[in-house]
C-alpha cells in the first residue's frame, strides 16, 4: 500500500468517526547555535497531511508566513519544517527538519515546532509509507501508535543507547518503521547506523553538520577531517563549501 492509499484511509477512518477539526499555527523554534553560522537567509519548507489525506507544503522565508493548519483533532497528526538555505544550494533535506505532533504539540491555538519532534514526525512519516499490505500491518499505522510511550522510551529510559538518545538521527528510521509495520514496534531496533571513519585532507576550519544535535567539528590545520560516514549521504557545511559525503566517497561543493 502506498503512502498516499494509506493517507486516504487515515481520513476516511477519520471522516468515519465524525472527526473534530481545529485550526492551529504552528510555531517554529528557533535554530540551533550553529546552524546561525550558515550565511544567508533562511527558509522553511513546511510539510503537513490535508484533510483529503494527502501531504501538503509551503514554503515560507519567515515566521510571520507560516500559515494556520486545519488538523483532526481526533488522530496523531505530523507538521515537519525542513530549513534550507537557497543562496548557499542548501536545499530542503539536506538538514534534518523539525516537526510536531498534533495534538500532543499543541497548546491553546498553537502548535509549537522543536527539533526533537522533527524525529518524530519524521517517523510517522517513514511509517505511512510502508508496506501495509497484510492484515497484521494494517493495526499499525501511524495514528494508531502510543506516541506519548515512544517519546518517554526514546528521551527519558535508559532502554535507547546514549547516543542515539543525545543524537535521535544516528538511528536509521526509514529501517525502523519499515520493521515496525511487518513485525510490530521493539525498542531494541533504535540503535546508531553503522559508521565508518572518514579522513579528508585539506579541510580545516569550522564544519557545521545536518544533525541539529551534531556538534561542529574544528578542523586544524594541516591535519585530515574526520568524520563519521555511514552507507547513506550526510552533508557538513563550512566556509568552504558543502561537504557531501558517505561511506563509499566524498564530494565538495566549493560556495
Amino acid at each position: 500500500m502506498t503512502l498516499e492509499m494509506a493517507l486516504c484511509l487515515f481520513i476516511q477512518a477519520a471522516c468515519e468517526n465524525g472527526p473534530i477539526r481545529s485550526i492551529h499555527q504552528p510555531v517554529l523554534p528557533e535554530l540551533p547555535s550553529q546552524w546561525e553560522e550558515i550565511p544567508g537567509e533562511v527558509y522553511w519548507r513546511l510539510e503537513w497531511v490535508g484533510e483529503d489525506g494527502t501531504w501538503r507544503e509551503k514554503i515560507i522565508r519567515s515566521s510571520r508566513e507560516v500559515p494556520e493548519l486545519q488538523l483532526i483533532r481526533e488522530w496523531t497528526t505530523p507538521v515537519l519544517a525542513w530549513p534550507f538555505w537557497p543562496e548557499w544550494d542548501l536545499l530542503p533535506g539536506m538538514m534534518h527538519p523539525c516537526g510536531a505532533l498534533f495534538p500532543w504539540d499543541a497548546s491553546g491555538a498553537k502548535l509549537n515546532l522543536c527539533w526533537k519532534g522533527g524525529v518524530e514526525a519524521f517517523f510517522w512519516k517513514e511509517l505511512a509509507a510502508a508496506d501495509y499490505s497484510s492484515d497484521a500491518a494494517r493495526k499499525r499505522y501511524p495514528w494508531y501508535f502510543d506516541w506519548p510511550r515512544f517519546r518517554e522510551l526514546l528521551y527519558e529510559s535508559g532502554n535507547v543507547p546514549e547516543p542515539v538518545r543525545q543524537d535521535p538521527w544516528l538511528a536509521d528510521w526509514m529501517s525502523i518503521a519499515q520493521k515496525t509495520v511487518q513485525s510490530g514496534f521493539d525498542r531494541r531496533r533504535i540503535v546508531s547506523r553503522s559508521f565508518t571513519e572518514l579522513a579528508i585532507p585539506g579541510l580545516a576550519g569550522r564544519w557545521i553538520g545536518s544533525s541539529p544535535f551534531a556538534a561542529p567539528i574544528d578542523a586544524a590545520p594541516g591535519i585530515p577531517l574526520l568524520l563519521q560516514a555511514a552507507d547513506v549521504p550526510d552533508v557538513w557545511v563550512s566556509s568552504l563549501g558543502i561537504l557531501k559525503f558517505s561511506s563509499s566517497g566524498w564530494v565538495l561543493s566549493v560556495k
